[in-house]
């Protein structure tokens, strides 16, 4: 996609890219 909206499914990778993240290091 383009700088100015990003795309639904590009929000939600990076949504669940940082929960991921979160889950992991509170696991560790």
């Amino acid at each position: 996609g383009n700088h100015k909206v990003p795309e639904p499914a590009t929000l939600l990778l990076l949504g669940l890219g940082l929960i991921g993240v979160g889950v992991m290091r509170r696991k560790s």
